[in-house]
């Protein structure tokens, strides 16, 4: 999936022609195919526009995976969990799912109640004593690091596209006006 924090025009997101052009392709009015690379440029062009560039749950999934993506780079989904709480983890949960990324929406969902089960087993206060110990002994009892599934990054590029093109009509209208947001408001 590409990089969508790697907003590469600074502090002033895409372009108005890129942005269009990603609309055009989105919404199925140009003849060239749709591609994640659309949404990662209106991903991009949203906390600088004053119009929603992509539906919400879409946006949603997306700051999911921003949210944990060290994470899962540096130990995996289980330290997700362990590190953000069960409660968070519900959240990307529910975002993922609403896009279609099924397998690691569950694998959350699964981990969380893991994780709430293993707490209420040993204590807040004993885990804190010994944060390293408990996560390596709940990691065991949950089979981690590895899950047998596609990372969240992996995962999320097929479905998010599919989501937005079902859901294609809550795109902006490429020829309509594109305003930006006053500049204190975009960061």
């Amino acid at each position: 999936m590409p990089d969508p924090s790697d907003d590469s025009d600074d502090d002033t997101g895409p372009d108005d022609d890129e942005i269009r052009e990603a609309l055009q392709r989105l919404r199925g009015t140009d003849d060239d195919e749709p591609s994640l690379d659309d949404v990662i440029t209106l991903w991009n062009a949203a906390p600088h526009r004053a119009v929603p560039m992509l539906p919400e749950p879409a946006l949603a999934a997306i700051a999911a995976m921003l949210e944990t993506r060290r994470d899962v780079a540096n130990g995996g989904v289980d330290q997700v969990v362990w590190n953000h709480g069960v409660e968070l983890a519900r959240a990307y949960a529910g975002a993922w799912n609403a896009v279609g990324m099924i397998e690691n929406a569950a694998l959350l969902v699964r981990l969380a109640d893991s994780l709430e089960a293993y707490t209420a087993e040993h204590g807040s206060d004993a885990m804190q004593a010994d944060v390293v110990q408990h996560f390596i002994a709940w990691r065991k009892s949950v089979g981690g690091p590895a899950f047998g599934i596609p990372d969240p990054q992996a995962e999320m590029g097929e479905p998010l596209l599919e989501y937005v093109i079902a859901h294609r009509s809550e795109l902006p209208d490429p020829g309509a006006e594109l305003p930006r947001r006053p500049v204190a408001d975009a960061q």
